[in-house]
């Protein structure tokens, strides 16, 4: 199991602090589930893929690193109009950004150029977004623990925005603010994507009141709903009602 490993920091402060989350789970029972559906042939497949990730993969190719940039209201306001209403209930706001590194990206791409690995390659690639997503539950919990409770704040508002989601020029204000460039490789340039591609971001907003916190979950743009081979397989950042909904 891997460690996440966190760069954490507020607006205008020149010295980064580094931490580490607990172990992060990349559960991947839905993969098993699915193939399990489709007969013993294709069993295999996912126990050739099970044996390459409990065998050293999951250890030599996830590299798991965030970065959480406390920003102040205005910076948020200013900034970032397309972070809605939900965040103008904090007094400051949490910037995350979070990625597993290059190495699962490049090694997944390799696989599913060879003949004898394509399912391999596949199933790692589902596995990195699983992995992706396993993150940003964890890092929730973090920071309700390290930033929120020390301060007396409490998270009451999130915008998570799926891939492809925003503008380029935010995501490039993103990786300038949060500096994720030189802390862990993470850019923007040329696309609306962040790189490496197994990398999100999202905003927290901080208030003093605990209550109901709010969530805007967007989908990637485009959605390909139920035809996305993310959903088939588990690997949806999107909240389960909204998947239940695709299933009709």
């Amino acid at each position: 199991m891997k460690k996440i490993k966190i760069y954490h920091s507020a607006y205008g402060e020149k010295d980064v602090q580094i931490s580490e989350s607990e172990e992060i789970r990349v559960d991947l029972s839905s993969l098993e589930e699915f193939y399990s559906a489709l007969g013993e042939r294709q069993m295999r497949c996912f126990r050739k893929f099970v044996g390459f990730w409990d065998g050293g993969g999951r250890e030599r190719l996830l590299a798991p690193q965030a970065v959480v940039k406390i920003l102040p209201h205005e910076i948020i306001s200013n900034e970032f109009k397309e972070a809605p209403e939900l965040i103008d209930k904090g007094e400051k706001a949490a910037l995350v950004v979070w990625t597993i590194g290059k190495a699962l990206e490049s090694e997944a791409g390799d696989m599913t150029s060879s003949a004898g690995s394509i399912m391999t390659g596949l199933l790692l690639d589902v596995a990195g977004s699983i992995a992706l997503y396993s993150m940003h539950a964890e890092l929730i919990g973090w920071i309700k623990k390290n930033i929120g409770a020390p301060a007396g704040k409490y998270i009451c508002g999130e915008y998570y925005p799926g891939i492809g989601r925003m503008r380029q020029d935010l995501m490039e204000k993103v990786v300038a603010l949060g500096e994720t460039e030189r802390l862990m490789g993470v850019t923007a340039s040329g696309t609306s994507l962040l790189h490496p591609r197994k990398s999100q971001c999202a905003f927290l907003a901080l208030g003093a009141k605990e209550g109901e916190c709010s969530v805007k979950t967007e989908p990637c743009s485009p959605c390909n709903g139920k035809k996305c081979l993310y959903y088939q397989l588990g690997g949806c950042h999107m909240p389960p009602e909204w998947q239940k909904a695709k299933r009709k």
